[in-house]
């Protein structure tokens, strides 16, 4: 007997769940850099010949191959055969869920792990670990900055949906997406909208990737590629700009500076729409929003806002907010316009 209540036993076994998820999140890692899903396909393997095919350790691969087992990847067969299940075999390298374990792991493990490391200044563990500032990190090292781009444009490509549905495009002929990656939501603007030009503002190390996205959309003669920082000058015009994700990545002077240059480059006919999850009062009301705004903390020195902390910042950059709409991801479309 532990001695603890019902309640605090199964917070003890929740806790301890969690501190060895570790292993589950090693497996799948491995799995996905061994290219497991290409190499077996639908058909069963031994252990031996998928070690000589691989050129691996036979022995060691049966053992990797029973643990992916235990977490649903794989499945084994009579005859010291295994096989991936339906779920691993669309764990591909270059699927959503393959990408994010390559970033976790090779990005942002180290920089959790050393989570404390970014409580006595504000100083992002990252910066600490890497030795420079994640974008930086990601501009010097051209296939993890291009990894995280793809990864990006999958998951707002999941959720593009909703947010176009929910955005007011009346009397809108110009799109500008600021920070916006690879172009995902406004390509899907796009392909919604005929009628709409757009304008992907982004720094100039992304506008490859960025051009051969929008042109495997069929959206890229409609989209001007523009390269700059916005947090010191936004200088195309518009009838809409977007910022999708790209607030919560700067500390509040960052997130104001981004604004006063929207604003800058605004008339008072154009609106602002930033898209960004809501930090809630009470951590329990939304988890998911408290564990990004530690992971901004963390990578990028950023932070996740309430809504009357984005209140604040609107109405300081010379906003007022015109409508507030939620969506089931946990979204938060915030429509604005000129105070």
């Amino acid at each position: 007997m532990s001695g603890n209540s019902p309640g605090q036993d199964a917070i003890e076994q929740r806790l301890r769940r969690s501190i060895e998820a570790y292993h589950e999140a090693a497996l799948l890692y491995a799995a996905v850099k061994l290219a497991l899903a290409e190499k077996m396909g639908a058909r069963s393997w031994t252990a031996a010949a998928l070690a000589e095919a691989l050129g691996l350790s036979a022995p060691h691969l049966a053992r990797f191959l029973r643990g992916l087992c235990s977490t649903g990847i794989c499945e084994q067969r009579p005859g010291d055969n295994f096989a991936l299940t339906p779920f691993g075999q669309s764990l591909t390298q270059d699927s959503s869920l393959g990408q994010k374990a390559r970033i976790v792991v090779e990005q942002y493990w180290l920089p959790w792990a050393n989570l404390i490391a970014s409580l006595p200044a504000g100083t992002p563990a990252f910066d600490q670990i890497f030795g420079m500032s994640v974008f930086d990190w990601r501009r010097e090292h051209a296939a993890q900055g291009a990894l995280f781009d793809s990864y990006l444009a999958k998951e707002t490509s999941a959720h593009t949906g909703v947010i176009v549905e929910s955005l007011d495009l009346s009397g809108v002929r110009t799109v500008a997406e600021i920070g916006g990656g690879y172009g995902a939501l406004l390509a899907a603007i796009l392909k919604a909208h005929p009628h709409i030009a757009g304008v992907l503002f982004e720094r100039q190390h992304k506008l490859d990737g960025a051009k051969a996205y929008l042109q495997s959309l069929g959206v890229d003669e409609r989209v001007a590629l523009a390269s700059d920082d916005c947090l010191a000058e936004i200088p195309m015009k518009a009838d809409l700009y977007l910022l999708k994700g790209v607030l919560q990545q700067h500390d509040d002077a960052g997130a104001a500076a981004i604004l006063r240059n929207c604003r800058a480059a605004m008339t008072d006919r154009t609106r602002l729409v930033i898209i960004e999850r809501l930090l809630p009062e009470r951590a329990a009301d939304d988890s998911a929003a408290v564990m990004l705004d530690l992971h901004m903390m963390t990578i990028t020195g950023g932070r996740a806002r309430s809504l009357p902390e984005f209140e604040a910042l609107l109405s300081d950059a010379g906003f007022t907010l015109s409508k507030l709409t939620q969506t089931p991801a946990g979204l938060s479309i915030i429509q604005a316009g000129t105070a």
